[in-house]
């Protein structure tokens, strides 16, 4: 027993010394984690076009030629457009200046019995320069400098990961069967059935649910693009589009999404309360698609997690890992409720959960002690003269026998 205990903690100890080597090591993960990520993506389509007869490096290259063309052409169409937007959001600022003075500001102080304000450009512009030349003297140009600099080498080092995550994830895909085998082989031989049914199942919910989401984000953010364009918002398009990248997160998408339209609106068409109804039709609308349409036919059911949970994991996720644990929340989230329903049917199942111990006396002064679980019956003999029990689960009666030693 000793020696058991002892090689669990140097099993626990060896697995915290490995996490904490990947901790310090982020920087270099990061990369492979990534390539990781999009080759457990893309796999499947890669092994149905090595499997109509294509090699696998051909396969490989052909599904990446396919991402490269499709975001060349949604680049080709949408930057354009997305470019118009952001010259059109540039020259409305003096407009939107111009009715805040004019309209939101009078209309504040009027209704709540404010001090009048206003918005002074030039105000703005002199405390801004007051402020640069106060607190930055010749030494801190210099740091300033310095930062740009580093930022600059971080700008290169960021370049140089988004161009080696496809690399890695294109020798990943190649070697994809065996490295998988490889792990396979590192499981213990009589937890392999089990272990590997798990790996099935969160395989499946995994790449259910990303799959899902990815279409449930590019569907939505069309709903919502379209529909701010046809309520004749300006810069609709980006709006729609922004929202719903992060729709990915919870409740995100929908409140970005209609803060922003609702300012855009603000400045476009000032204090038009039909115009605001109509970017509220048309968020409800999104949601409705999303609540009714979408996820039941893209995702289902796909995480178990009711909405608290689904706020308590983003968050969560948030936490410890900022923006990157928000996006990666959810996902971790559905293989933690696959291994959580393991353990549960695990400890259902053990003598733990459901175990009664029954004490009967004998004829003379001796006792049986029975046990009962869902494994069966275990009887300890107290003494040969105690009579042994009988136990019915379904009509839960007990039956008193004569014990026989053997």
């Amino acid at each position: 027993m000793v020696d058991r205990t002892l090689r669990r903690i140097f099993i626990l100890a060896g697995i915290a010394l490995i996490v904490w080597v990947l901790y310090l090591l982020k920087p270099v993960v990061v990369p492979f984690v990534g390539a990781f990520l999009i080759a457990y993506l893309f796999s499947p389509l890669v092994d149905r076009l090595h499997y109509i007869g294509l090699p696998r490096w051909l396969s490989i290259s052909v599904v990446f030629l396919g991402i490269g063309v499709v975001l060349m052409l949604a680049m080709w169409y949408l930057f354009p457009l997305v470019w118009k937007q952001l010259i059109y959001a540039r020259d409305s600022i003096p407009a939107g200046i111009h009715w805040v003075n004019y309209t939101f500001l009078p209309w504040l102080s009027n209704t709540f019995n404010l001090v009048p304000m206003e918005i002074d450009t030039n105000q703005i512009s002199s405390v801004v320069m007051e402020y640069v030349q106060t607190n930055y003297s010749a030494d801190s140009i210099q740091a300033m400098a310095l930062k740009l600099a580093q930022s600059g080498i971080s700008f290169i080092q960021i370049g140089g990961t988004i161009v080696l995550i496809p690399i890695i994830a294109f020798y990943f895909l190649l070697d994809w069967e065996r490295m998988l085998e490889s792990l396979r082989r590192l499981i213990p031989r009589p937890y392999e059935q089990s272990t590997m049914q798990i790996v099935k199942e969160c395989h499946e919910v995994l790449g259910a649910f990303v799959k899902g989401q990815f279409l449930v984000m590019v569907l939505l953010g069309v709903v919502y693009a379209v529909g701010l364009q046809l309520i004749g918002l300006e810069i609709g398009l980006i709006i729609g589009m922004v929202a719903g990248l992060f729709s990915i997160i919870p409740y995100l998408g929908f409140a970005v999404g209609i803060i922003a339209a609702v300012i855009a609106t603000l400045f476009q068409f000032g204090l038009d309360w039909w115009q605001l109804v109509l970017v509220g039709v048309v968020f409800m609308v999104g949601q409705a698609v999303e609540g009714y349409i979408l996820q039941p036919f893209l995702l289902g059911d796909k995480i178990g997690l009711s909405p608290v949970a689904v706020v308590f994991a983003v968050l969560a996720g948030a936490q410890l890992a900022g923006f990157l644990g928000m996006l990666i929340a959810l996902p971790v989230a559905a293989v933690i409720v696959v291994l959580l329903r393991h353990v549960r049917e695990f400890y259902e199942k053990s003598a733990l959960y459901d175990r009664r111990t029954v004490v009967v006396q004998g004829a003379a002064t001796g006792s049986v002690n029975i046990e009962t679980s869902e494994q069966g019956v275990d009887i300890e003999v107290i003494s040969p003269d105690a009579k042994a029990l009988q136990v019915d689960e379904k009509s839960s009666k007990i039956e008193q026998t004569p014990f026989k030693d053997g």
